[in-house]
């Protein structure tokens, strides 16, 4: 289990960036946060693929950012510098907000002890991050 809210921790950062508050924010926006990261460039390059392939609308990704923000203080308050650090309910906490950005998109996340699959509501694969080998930076 640990394995796989470490997956869904990094799916959640990388799917979706983190973004200080903007008014009326874009996927620009999101893609500009993502580049920023320290984050593995092949999912970086996932999200970005998704975000420039689909419209996200400026209440979209203000939503998005406020379930990000959420998210990162999780992490922020806790100190954290890798899974091992947060407790069980700091990674409940942070795959609630990765379920709640997911819906704003018309996405559905599943997890299995393998990875984290992002679905768009027709059921074609988004994105999909392997639950191993996921390394906070």
């Amino acid at each position: 289990m640990k394995k796989v809210i470490v997956s869904l921790l990094f799916a959640f950062v990388l799917f979706f960036g983190a973004q200080a508050n903007v008014a009326a924010a874009t996927e620009n926006d999101i893609i500009k946060t993502l580049v920023a990261t320290n984050l593995p460039s092949n999912y970086v390059q996932q999200a970005k693929n998704y975000l420039r392939s689909h419209d996200v609308t400026a209440e979209e990704a203000d939503q998005i950012i406020v379930h990000i923000n959420n998210a990162q203080a999780v992490v922020t308050a806790r100190g954290a510098k890798s899974m091992n650090q947060l407790t069980k309910a700091d990674k409940q906490a942070i795959l609630a907000e990765l379920t709640a950005t997911a819906a704003v998109l018309d996405i559905t996340v599943t997890v299995t002890s393998k990875q984290v699959v992002f679905s768009d509501a027709d059921g074609a694969v988004v994105a999909a991050f392997p639950t191993k080998g996921n390394g906070v930076k």
